[in-house]
């Protein structure tokens, strides 16, 4: 069964989502410096790199109320909103990640909510049993 996991009680729900889902194995988690009452980027979003760090920020909550980290991240999909945000997105990603293993990645520009232009999903494994 379904864990669905919104760990800030935030009114993502209202909009018809969840920042994250968890099953017994796998957690889906998402992040984006969105402000939900505005629909707007939040204000700590100054830079790129604000905005890349506040969404693995947010994924990183939602992964931690499932008993994981961003070290057990295994897959990100990444979305720019414009390409010339792709250095400091890189820049700002590894570090957060540092120093690896890094988890496979893919990378698209795309439109994107409330002028926002960073927004990232990540799946995580859960740790379990390793003898089962």
């Amino acid at each position: 069964m379904p864990e669905y996991l919104n760990p800030e009680n935030l009114p993502y729900p209202r909009y018809g989502m969840n920042p994250g889902v968890a099953t017994r194995d796998l957690v889906f988690a998402g992040g984006m410096a969105l402000d939900l009452e505005t629909l707007r980027r939040k204000d700590e979003a100054k830079s790129i790199a604000d905005e890349t760090r506040i969404a693995l920020d947010e994924i990183k909550g939602v992964l931690e109320a499932a008993g994981c980290g961003l070290s057990d991240i295994v897959k990100t999909t990444c979305y720019l909103a414009d390409d010339s945000c792709r250095k400091e997105f890189w820049e700002a990603y590894t570090e957060v990640f540092a120093p690896g293993p890094f988890p496979a990645r893919a990378t698209f520009v795309v439109g994107i909510a409330g002028d926002c232009r960073v927004e990232i999903e990540a799946i995580a494994v859960r740790p379990g049993d390793e003898a089962a």
